[in-house]
């Protein structure tokens, strides 16, 4: 039996079907339009105070993470506008969209993962045992004091390597053996290389669903990954 074959598409049809199909594939979206309300807009950053990754200075926010949230903004030709609540309330507001960016110094431990997105961990914290200058860290603690920020849960590891934690206000005025962040120790001078206690995955937060947003964030993140360490020296 003939079968007739169907006409060909014209270049006109042709290109239009496949524009058609490019914009299907324009893939990550935002739920609610977050990076192109943002682009040339405000852009709404909850700041929680927590040196040095975030500081509230009064009209504005200083620290690690204000700062790339001001990089953030730039790139965007965006005005920021720092909002100044609990924890608790900016992550509630940030997944009724309220806010478009929430700060200082969250981990991936904050249980929000359900409520709000998280972006992937951009820096690792690592907390260890460092010594005075001119002193190497032991390799074990058992019978050894240990100064600790008054509060910290590194205290209660502490405990479990058989030392006694110190509990101070200040750990930059101990003379002995420090359990703090890395570059913590480093901008006091300590020695590090000492046992490690914990280490914690750094996140900012997002609201849910603003996929391409989520990209923007994470992109500025890879690209000033390596400066981080530097950046945490330098703040206060």
């Amino acid at each position: 039996m003939y079968h007739r074959r169907p006409p060909a598409l014209s270049r006109s049809t042709f290109v239009l079907a496949l524009a058609t199909l490019i914009g299907a594939c324009d893939l990550p979206r935002d739920a609610g339009g977050t990076l192109n309300r943002v682009r040339h807009g405000t852009m709404r950053v909850g700041v929680v105070t927590n040196p040095p990754w975030a500081n509230d200075s009064g009209a504005a926010a200083s620290g690690v993470e204000a700062q790339l949230a001001k990089e953030l903004a730039t790139r965007l030709d965006a005005k920021v506008t720092w909002v100044r609540r609990p924890e608790a309330e900016m992550l509630l507001a940030l997944h009724e969209r309220e806010l478009e960016l929430v700060i200082g110094g969250l981990t991936s431990s904050v249980p929000w993962q359900k409520e709000v997105a998280f972006t992937r961990s951009y820096y690792t914290d690592t907390i260890e045992v460092g010594a005075p200058p001119g002193s190497v860290p032991p390799g074990a603690l058992a019978g050894r004091s240990v100064a600790v920020e008054r509060g910290s849960a590194v205290a209660a590891e502490l405990r479990t390597q058989g030392a006694t934690p110190l509990p101070v206000d200040d750990v930059t005025k101990a003379t002995g053996l420090v359990a703090a962040p890395t570059w913590r120790l480093a901008r006091m001078g300590w020695s590090t290389g000492g046992v490690v206690l914990q280490q914690e995955q750094h996140v900012l937060a997002a609201p849910p669903g603003e996929n391409a947003w989520l990209v923007e964030i994470e992109r500025l993140l890879r690209e000033h990954k390596s400066e981080i360490p530097t950046l945490l020296r330098a703040n206060r």
